[in-house]
């Protein structure tokens, strides 16, 4: 494409693949609407989780480390994702002060998400892993390895792999000026000249990707899951006090989840049609969301310690909202009462 930054004047929609009525009306509707509806409920419903797992009666087992780092990771992922998809389909349609905010944030939000989607894949991994030694391998192997110390700096790695493997996304989208439909100067954001090189796209996103960020972690996840279910059936559930039926579902909404990103990187390079691209691309970040949002509901619905922990947790803070004085002081000794002469006088109280 070359160095658009160079080149004057170009026009606005010069980068978007399709700017057909019907594929942007779809767009607004699904990123616009119910994207932003879902993101919304999942920023609230990460917090929550960060807290109940971050709790000094959770964060002893090494389950709830992971957890609150997935619970983190997602945060942060759904709050990308409002700027990158959320302002994306309005910035559209006549709303200036989104266009600008989209333009300016999107060259670091692209990247900075691209690290959260794949931190919140291996910490989902390492929680998997977590449950299977848990369940599946002996007491000894468990109480050595799954430890709340040695799940923090397995979430550290795990951090660190996956800003350095992501670091080549900063380099892939540029802001570049152009002209609007109005005749007057704007911004765009356009593929730079390394993310349209077919040797780099071949190597880091048809090989790269599909191994390290779409099969390889899915299918891992598979084969601990199912040994995890069969394990839990023959054996029963261990004894611990983190709820394994929560996570197992949330390793299963996972891999419905990001099965979809799946599906588009296959089209993306044996099919190459842009136009069906685009909409698997918008469905693909929506479930993205989705996912990042819904493990919430699997921890409260299906989890009797996080359902515990957080109306604890709940209670405290609406206590501190609200303090209630009737609760927290001695009631009277004495109180004032009238006389038949119409004085007042202190008498005791029994």
């Amino acid at each position: 494409m070359g160095d658009l930054s160079q080149e004057w004047p170009v026009y606005c929609n010069v980068c978007q693949d399709v700017t057909v009525p019907s594929y942007m009306t779809y767009n607004l509707y699904v990123s616009g609407f119910v994207m932003a509806i879902v993101a919304a409920i999942g920023l609230i419903s990460n917090i929550l989780v960060i807290v109940v797992y971050l709790s000094p009666e959770q964060r002893v087992h090494s389950t709830s480390i992971f957890l609150a780092a997935l619970g983190c990771s997602d945060f942060c992922l759904v709050f990308c994702a409002i700027f990158l998809y959320v302002f994306e389909a309005w910035r559209h349609h006549d709303h200036p002060l989104i266009w600008w905010v989209y333009v300016n944030c999107a060259p670091l939000m692209f990247p900075l998400s691209t690290i959260f989607q794949a931190s919140s894949v291996y910490f989902c991994v390492a929680a998997a892993m977590d449950c299977f030694i848990i369940v599946v391998l002996p007491q000894s192997i468990h109480h050595a390895l799954c430890t709340p110390k040695r799940a923090k700096y397995a979430c550290m790695a795990i951090m660190a792999f996956c800003v350095v493997y992501n670091l080549p996304h900063f380099l892939e989208i540029q802001k570049v000026k152009c002209i609007d439909k109005y005749g007057e100067l704007n911004g765009q954001i356009c593929p730079t000249d390394i993310r349209t090189n077919e040797a780099y796209f071949t190597v880091y996103y048809t090989y790269m990707y599909t191994t390290f960020l779409a099969i390889g972690p899915l299918a891992l996840l598979i084969f601990l899951n199912a040994c995890i279910v069969i394990t839990i059936l023959t054996k029963g559930s261990p004894g611990d006090d983190f709820d394994t039926t929560s996570l197992i579902l949330v390793v299963f909404l996972f891999i419905f989840c990001n099965f979809m990103a799946l599906l588009v990187n296959f089209v993306e390079v044996f099919f190459n049609d842009p136009t069906m691209m685009v909409y698997l691309i918008d469905l693909s970040n929506l479930l993205v969301v989705v996912n990042g949002t819904l493990n919430f509901y699997c921890y409260f619905i299906f989890g009797a310690g996080f359902r515990a922990t957080l109306r604890k947790r709940l209670k405290v803070f609406f206590n501190m909202l609200f303090p209630s004085k009737n609760l927290t002081e001695k009631p009277p000794k004495c109180v004032w009462s009238s006389t038949e002469l119409g004085t007042d006088s202190l008498i005791p109280v029994d």
